[in-house]
């Protein structure tokens, strides 16, 4: 169980769901990241057979299995009798292959605050480890996999917005993020031939590539890098976690250097790698 500050989901919601009972018409499962009443080990849910598929049943076995987890989406709740009506039909591939990937951050995200609370050094349980970390951090963020980056890539700054947080903790914390976290990433790399036709061509090179170094602010999973190579050229390098952002990044500090180049009347040519 992921746990959440709510006992049971809200309508219009995507939950992941564990099967726990097939009937004819009904299908029960259990909500397993929400606690549910009192009386629960945690919150159940209901789906109709019509919200199975929108094609006609024959059986309903041949959609979902006892112990399948699914992604469904909350139709209706009842807080005083903890009812909640599901529907399967109702959550296109997509928005399951979203909710489930985030499903899995939330666990990665469990799993780390567990981690801490089997440190040596640190007293306390996974319900506390929530309320003074977990909890607190998920405010600053939309989503789990957010939150988990965020903290890989900036966790000392993200803590030291938390109140009543011991340096001893937070450096507990800190090193199972940076021992079990990886961020994958991708790199965009080429070669930049780069001259000025003047006397102090080479204080022209190096700012133009200085300042093409500051179109971002470096971060672990987010940086440009450039080296020299032979005269003219120089390795241009762009790591990001997705293509798209790397060619943004790409564009914007060569379009830097070009500029440079219409300045101080210098040439400039990209060789992608």
């Amino acid at each position: 169980m992921v746990k959440t500050k709510t006992k049971l989901p809200k309508e219009g919601e995507f939950v992941v769901a564990k099967v726990t009972e097939i009937q004819n018409q009904y299908v029960y499962v259990d909500l397993i990241d929400f606690e549910g009443l009192e009386s629960e080990e945690c919150a159940r849910g209901m789906i109709h057979i019509s919200e199975i598929s929108s094609r006609w049943i024959k059986n309903i076995r041949n959609y979902v299995r006892i112990g399948q987890r699914i992604v469904l989406r909350v139709l209706r709740v009842d807080p005083s009798k903890g009812h909640v009506d599901l529907s399967l039909r109702r959550v296109n591939s997509a928005q399951r292959e979203n909710r489930l990937k985030e499903w899995k951050y939330a666990v990665k995200y469990e799993m780390l605050l567990q981690f801490l609370t089997e440190t040596e050094a640190v007293n306390m349980t996974l319900d506390e480890a929530y309320n003074l970390i977990g909890f607190p951090i998920l405010e600053y963020f939309d989503s789990y996999q957010e939150a988990i980056e965020s903290l890989k890539e900036a966790g000392e700054e993200i803590l030291s917005n938390l109140k009543d947080l011991s340096d001893q903790v937070k450096s507990a914390f800190l090193k199972i993020v940076d021992e079990n976290v990886e961020i994958s990433t991708v790199s965009i790399s080429g070669k930049v031939k780069l001259s000025f036709n003047a006397e102090n061509g080479i204080d022209y090179i190096k700012e133009s590539l200085l300042e093409a170094l500051k179109v971002i602010e470096p971060k672990k999973t987010r940086n440009i890098n450039i080296n020299y190579i032979a005269a003219p050229f120089y390795r241009l390098e762009i790591v990001s976690k997705d293509y798209l952002d790397a060619e943004n990044i790409l564009s914007d500090a060569l379009e830097i250097i070009e500029q440079k180049t219409d300045e101080y009347n210098g040439t400039c040519e990209f060789i992608r790698e």
